[in-house]
């Protein structure tokens, strides 16, 4: 086969496996996705003392990005709602705020999704009433089950 010929077929095969590793990794990404998106029985741990505060609530991460969560039952009534991201292998962040007539706490996490758990770290914020001084950083946690 002369040299030319094997660059023809060499582009082809390229060309050819382009569309192909574009529709897997598309894939991968919708595949990644769909790990996070649902609802989570999650444990946030804000360690303001020690031991830390533990706030059980339930989440849930949407397929638009939104993540949506609320305190369970017997706990302080306590929303927040904010917006995730999350790559391909299974690292994800998110944005969380829950506002309440005290103050408002907003917090930064960084995790990462494993099976049907999950694990982040996170610095919040608490913002209280007008004039009072911005408390944090704090370092919060969460571990999270999918329910």
């Amino acid at each position: 086969m002369s040299v030319a010929k094997k660059a023809l077929t060499a582009a082809a095969a390229v060309a050819l496996a382009a569309p192909i590793a574009i529709a897997a990794s598309s894939t991968a990404g919708a595949k990644s996705e769909a790990a996070i998106i649902g609802k989570w029985d999650v444990v946030v741990s804000v360690h303001v003392t020690e031991p830390p505060v533990e706030m059980p609530q339930t989440c849930d991460f949407t397929a638009d990005h939104k993540i949506y969560c609320i305190t369970k039952p017997g706990q302080e009534p306590l929303e927040g709602n904010g917006i995730w991201q999350l790559d391909r292998s299974g690292v994800f962040s998110f944005w969380v705020t829950h506002p309440d007539p005290n103050g408002e706490i907003n917090a930064t996490h960084l995790g990462r999704i494993e099976r049907n758990r999950f694990t982040t770290k996170a610095t919040a914020y608490i913002y209280a009433p007008t004039g009072a001084a911005i408390i944090g950083p704090v370092t919060v946690g969460s571990k999270a089950k999918r329910i």
